[in-house]
């Protein structure tokens, strides 16, 4: 539905267009006038009027000067004027304003309806043709903002080998390349963050990394810096007509690059640069480069040429003998100054030997199984170990002898702070078992106190039992024993009431239960009792 505005200085002629035409079947669901230019302005600015129907000479501001107004402030509303005179002048001005239509007075009211339903069709027609345009810019912005994620979903592809690069599927995503263009890889490994960052922030971070990449490692050549399937970061530098960079100028990028992301975006970042090689060639050097970076232990910031040997590469690798049943019994007993004393000596021999990434991995398994060890002999489940999980990524934790031994410390920290939460929390829970066992001797049953607690019947009693050295059921017979001793001696109770104050239906049952915990019958113990108070 649309809104409509009658302008005119003569209130009959306003009456008399609202009542010759039925605007409302013509498609206005509101019909606005107006006596004069101010208060036509006043209308325009409260309401989206879509046409006009304007007189041209009304006293003060005319109707010529009103639509240029209205076409500085509301360019999309179009103009139907009225005038009582024929004059060229009018006619020209009303052309040059964009007016729908010039219309002189009387005008039939079918003549008039006839104007208004063309000028609401093309009213129509522009509007449906604005729509059209901003949906192409909407999806051009879409298209823009979806371009790189487009573009590193093809890369993933061809680097994985399920895509094999033609000349349609490079302009398919607008890639400025030839199936027989070379392209040189490097790869970004991001070893370390320098502060404890939450996912979220890691992520804000790592994209403010790729765009120091695309600006560093490509400068003026062209190429794209996209993560593969594995969340590896790569920069693929392309051919153009001023060749491929050397390694010496893109090494030095990468210095450059890893300098920056120290300074300003918190963490130490590595350089691994390949050749230029056609795409049948890529997917063998990706695949080197990501070797290349997963044998690197080598100190942090390392820049590292496929065409250059490793410095490690030279030197003999020696294995590391890993006593980890010691590391067990000092983890064990939260001894972590002294596990944390001989770690630092066997990573000093690693660092100075060269390790390889075969000894790195050996130690990250060994100190996981004595985590596991540790926790099932315990009686613990390793998945309840906040953090543990988010630290047990191999590749992570071995990319670096620095980072294994940061890996390391964290792990054991972690573990350290379980361990000991969990034995304060069984203490408690220990105390607190026991103090119900003895309120509710009469009735108490395993299952009962585990119900008191909230636990696991069989649960509490390995939990008891690691924590006393004693069942969970030799602990309740223990302590209605010890209450049977003082009620035979520091009461007159009859013995067989005795048994029935501590839960025992049975008297054999009890007097049974008494003699192999105390050595003798209820009968018996009163009896001493009793002689030695004589005495």
């Amino acid at each position: 539905m649309y809104k409509l505005l009658i302008v005119d200085d003569e209130i009959y002629v306003l009456r008399a267009l609202r009542k010759s035409v039925d605007f409302a079947a013509l498609g206005f669901e509101e019909v606005h006038q107006a006596m004069g230019a101010q208060e036509a302005m006043a209308v325009l600015q409260a309401h989206a009027i879509d046409l006009i129907i304007c007189d041209i000479e009304m006293p003060g501001m005319g109707g010529l000067e009103l639509i240029e107004w209205v076409n500085d402030h509301y360019p999309e509303v179009e103009t139907i004027f009225l005038t009582g005179h024929a004059e060229f002048a009018y006619a020209q001005k009303a052309v040059q304003l964009g007016s729908f239509e010039y219309v002189l007075k009387p005008v039939k009211p079918e003549e008039l309806a006839a104007i208004v339903t063309k000028a609401l069709d093309k009213i129509r027609e522009d509007r449906a043709a604005a729509a059209v345009v901003e949906t192409s810019k909407r999806y051009q912005t879409l298209w823009e903002r979806q371009k790189a994620v487009v573009v590193e979903r093809y890369w993933q592809n061809v680097l994985a080998g399920r895509m094999v690069p033609s000349l349609g599927n490079l302009q398919s995503v607008n890639l400025p390349l030839q199936p027989s263009s070379t392209i040189l890889p490097i790869l970004i490994s991001i070893e370390r963050w320098h502060k404890e960052f939450s996912l979220r922030d890691e992520d804000t971070l790592e994209y403010a990394i790729r765009n120091a990449a695309a600006e560093l490692l490509l400068g003026d050549f062209s190429g794209d810096v996209i993560k593969d399937e594995n969340g590896i970061l790569f920069a693929l530098v392309y051919e153009s007509s001023g060749g491929s960079p050397d390694g010496n100028v893109l090494a030095d990028a990468c210095r450059a690059f890893a300098d920056a992301c120290g300074r300003y975006f918190y963490c130490t970042v590595s350089c691994y640069i390949g050749h230029a090689v056609p795409f049948h060639e890529l997917t063998e050097v990706y695949h080197r480069l990501i070797e290349l970076e997963q044998e690197n232990l080598s100190p942090s910031l390392s820049i590292q040429r496929l065409d250059q040997p490793s410095p490690q590469g030279s030197k003999p690798k020696h294995p590391h003998a890993i006593p980890w049943s010691d590391w067990v019994v000092l983890f064990e007993t939260g001894n972590k100054a002294e596990l944390f004393k001989r770690l630092d000596q066997l990573f000093a021999e690693m660092q100075e030997a060269q390790a390889d990434t075969e000894s790195a991995s050996a130690l990250y398994h060994a100190l996981l199984y004595m985590i596991y060890h540790v926790a099932h002999k315990n009686g613990l489940s390793v998945r309840e170990w906040s953090g543990l999980r988010e630290r047990s990524g191999e590749l992570t934790a071995i990319r670096s002898i620095s980072q294994l031994k940061i890996w390391s410390e964290k792990l054991i920290e972690t573990g350290s702070r379980y361990l000991e939460r969990q034995r304060k929390e069984s203490s408690r829970l220990i105390e607190k078992t026991k103090q119900f066992i003895v309120a509710n001797l009469k009735d108490i049953t395993r299952e009962k106190a585990a119900s008191h607690i909230h636990l696991n019947p069989a649960y509490l009693s390995r939990v008891f039992k690691r924590e006393t050295g004693q069942s969970l059921i030799d602990y309740i017979i223990q302590a209605k024993m010890d209450r049977a001793k003082i009620l035979l001696t520091e009461s007159n109770l009859r013995i067989v009431d005795v048994c029935e104050e501590i839960g025992y239906e049975n008297y054999s049952h009890f007097g049974q239960a008494f003699k192999k915990k105390v050595g003798i019958t209820p009968l018996e113990y009163r009896k001493r009792f009793q002689s030695l108070n004589k005495k």
